[in-house]
Order: C-alpha cells, then sequence, then structure tokens
C-alpha cells in the first residue's frame, strides 16, 4: 500500500504501523478522559456540586475546554462517568467472595469493615453529590437508575451466596444488605454534616451485632455465656 507524501514523493505504508500509531493517540485519549473523571471527583468532594463547573474541570484535570468538550457534552455526561467510575472502584474493593470460608460472623465483621471503608471515604461523598443533584435531572437520574439497577441486583445475588448457609431466608437476606447500605449512608452523610473523623466503631459495633442476630440466631459474642 502507498501514499502520496508532501513532497510528493511515493512510500510504503506499512498498515500494522499505522494501527500501533492510532493506539498512543487512544491512551492519550483515554488518559484524558480518566484525568476529567477524576478532576470532577475530587470538586466534587472539595466544594460540592453546586459550585463545580465544566471550566473548573478542566482546568483541575490540566487540559483545555475544548478537550472537555470533546470527551463530554455537558456536566451531565461528566457526573455520569464520575458515578460509574466510583462504583468500579466500589467493585474492586468489596470483594465479599474473600470471606466465603470464614464463620458467619466473621463474615459479618469482615464485610462491613470492608463496606464502611468504602462508604466512608472521600470519593464516596463525591457520589452523593451527584445522587443529589441527580434528582433534578430527568437523563442523569435515569441513567443512574439503571446502572446502579444492574449493580444492585449482582450485589444481592453476591450476598445471598455469601450467607447461604445461614436459616434466614433468600428475602430477608437481601433485605438486611439493603438496611446495611442505607445504614452506612447515613454515617456517610454525617461525616459530611459534621466533618470527617468521626468514630463510627460503637455504631457499626451494634450493626454487625444485628445483623448477626439475624443471620445465625442464638449466636453470643465471645466471652459471653448463655443465661440459664
Amino acid at each position: 500500500m502507498t501514499r502520496v507524501t508532501q513532497e510528493n514523493s511515493i512510500r510504503p505504508v506499512d498498515v500494522d504501523g499505522r494501527k500501533a500509531a492510532r493506539r498512543p493517540q487512544q491512551e492519550r485519549s483515554n488518559a484524558t478522559r480518566r484525568k476529567l473523571v477524576r478532576a470532577t471527583i475530587d470538586l466534587l468532594c472539595e466544594r460540592g456540586y453546586a459550585s463545580v463547573t465544566t471550566p473548573d474541570i478542566a482546568d483541575r484535570a490540566g487540559v483545555s475546554r475544548g478537550a472537555l468538550q470533546y470527551h463530554f457534552a455537558g456536566k451531565e455526561e461528566i457526573y455520569f462517568a464520575a458515578i460509574q467510575e466510583i462504583t468500579d472502584w466500589m467493585d474492586k474493593e468489596m470483594k465479599v467472595e474473600l470471606f466465603a470460608g470464614l464463620p458467619i460472623a466473621e463474615r459479618v465483621e469482615q464485610a462491613i469493615d470492608q463496606q464502611w471503608q468504602v462508604f466512608g471515604s472521600a470519593d464516596y461523598v463525591a457520589a452523593l453529590e451527584i445522587r443529589l443533584y441527580e434528582r433534578f435531572n430527568d437523563w442523569l437520574h435515569q441513567s443512574i437508575r439503571t446502572q446502579l439497577g444492574k449493580v444492585t441486583e449482582t450485589r444481592d445475588l453476591e450476598w445471598v451466596r455469601l450467607f447461604a448457609d445461614s436459616p434466614a431466608d433468600t428475602a430477608t437476606v437481601v433485605r438486611l444488605r439493603h438496611m446495611l447500605l442505607d445504614t452506612l449512608r447515613g454515617f456517610a452523610l454525617r461525616n459530611i454534616q459534621e466533618g470527617p473523623g468521626l468514630d463510627f466503631t460503637p455504631q457499626l459495633t451494634l450493626l454487625k451485632g444485628f445483623l448477626l442476630s439475624v443471620l445465625q440466631p442464638g449466636h453470643l459474642p465471645a466471652g459471653r455465656k448463655q443465661p440459664r
């Protein structure tokens, strides 16, 4: 295959080489997109959605505003990309299968600690900011609901498998997971209202005890004796 250069000379073109040349360009494009999404998450954590503009995002990412517009048509699209990024990160962090071989009490302990590390993080603050905003935007609201609906189904099934040996029925196990998530979201909101650094250890201990009482009725914490 040949092409005419600007000097009107003819030289061969390596098709494989041309594909290879496109790869770095795609990698740069992907890197720019990741910078924009990361900048969005960081700004949301620092300022809240009401104080973040697309020029702010471009400036924080160190890219031109034209580059932002190339990747995202507007704030709604970049917010949706940020939710996807945070959701993917949460999926990587919350690996309940790691606890599958443990006793139920230890599974509850590890699963709640692991999930609180995610819900108590700065990145989850950004997710909350987007969720508070998206209810006023129909496209973003529906897109996020669809995205998170699929994630919820998958995680519910993982949770049911994790506690398959519990005498609690499947519906109860799923409701426990949803209750756990709602509670952790409440803790995350308190972190926003009162500032990071709050110690939720006592509340988490109570939460673990409640879940365990449902998943393994009759179980007593270590050191306690059954009353006569």
